[in-house]
């Protein structure tokens, strides 16, 4: 009796009804990208893409993009299959990698970042956080595309973790760095650990005025209550 082929599934997506759409969906062991042009669906059925998209072949390995339209006034879809190589990670900066497909998504906690475990593990042990210690970056098909992180089981600082928080900042400031935004929610600490987070606005710098400008705010900074900071999660 045949086995009863694999179905398609969304990994990501990203819509609009005023741009075009894209999604990355799964079939089998390969990773398709498709692209929906603009007008070409309604909001309801960019949400289910899947009952909304033509047939597509996604077991040929001919193609790595299908551009999906409907041209003005026809309610007939059409598609065009493109096997052109996609963009990754230039930087290559920690030496162990992880397939995407190797990762379970937990819950998508921003556009970009999702809470995940390794597949045949069991949160909490397991759980990791692609966008904390560097534990490698993540391969989708032989290019890098991101990375994971450990998730930190913490909270944020408050005066009562002055002390711990200056010391960390001061091992920052000895490696010739300014971190830039130290508000409490950028330190994290826990049971016998304190660690910094966002270094967005981070840079390097040897002004002895700037870092001790930086030391000075750390005081009202811990004592502020009003949530800047601590995003949206």
């Amino acid at each position: 009796m045949d086995s009863k082929p694999p179905s398609p599934e969304v990994l990501s997506m990203e819509t609009s009804t005023r741009d075009d759409s894209y999604f990355r969906i799964r079939y089998n062991d390969k990773v398709k990208y498709v692209v929906v042009i603009r007008g070409t669906f309604n909001s309801d059925e960019l949400c289910l893409p899947l009952y909304s998209l033509p047939p597509l072949p996604y077991e040929d390995d001919g193609w790595t993009v299908a551009r999906v339209s409907r041209n003005p006034g026809s309610p007939q879809l059409q598609f065009v299959l493109e096997n052109r190589p996609l963009q990754g990670v230039k930087e290559i900066w920690h030496p162990e990698q992880v397939d995407c497909l190797a990762l379970k998504r937990v819950q998508r906690l921003t556009m970009n970042v999702s809470e995940c475990t390794r597949k045949g593990q069991e949160a909490p042990q397991s759980t990791v956080i692609a966008k904390s210690r560097d534990l490698r970056h993540v391969v989708e098909q032989g290019r890098v595309i991101g990375f994971v992180l450990e998730k930190l089981h913490g909270k944020s600082a408050s005066i009562e973790h002055r002390a711990r928080c200056t010391e960390v900042l001061g091992r920052l400031h000895r490696l010739g760095l300014l971190h830039g935004d130290v508000n409490r929610h950028n330190f994290m600490v826990g049971d016998g650990w304190t660690k910094m987070i966002d270094f967005e606005k981070s840079k390097e710098t040897q002004d002895e005025g700037l870092v001790k400008a930086e030391v000075l705010s750390l005081l009202s900074k811990l004592e502020d209550e009003s949530g800047r900071g601590a995003g949206f999660l």
